[in-house]
């Protein structure tokens, strides 16, 4: 089997931290349902801008091909989330049982 790929840590700018931190506690008050809307939202948002800037280029006679996750590289990823998620709940249950 093939070892699956970890995103590599991005440094970002400091607005951007901002702006992440910000996004990360909003998100801590969303249900899961409204999380799982919001990363469909943010992917379709994502796939249009690839479509509008692959057209952009083909009008400038630049060919250029984007790598869009499969179907089935989404689905690895969404459990391999589940399963880093399940884990960190079991951490979690391990230290308060302890307290």
């Amino acid at each position: 089997m093939e070892d699956t790929v970890r995103p590599r840590e991005l440094e970002l700018p400091l607005q951007l931290q901002f702006a992440m931190r910000k996004a990360e506690l909003e998100a801590q008050e969303l249900t899961w349902d409204q999380l799982y809307a919001a990363l469909l939202n943010l992917y379709h948002r994502r796939l249009i801008e690839w479509a509008a800037i692959k057209d952009i280029l083909a009008d400038e006679n630049i060919e250029l091909e984007f790598d869009i996750p499969t179907q089935l590289e989404l689905a690895e990823l969404a459990i391999m989330c589940q399963a880093d998620e399940d884990d960190d709940d079991d951490d979690e249950d391990k230290y308060e049982s302890v307290f």
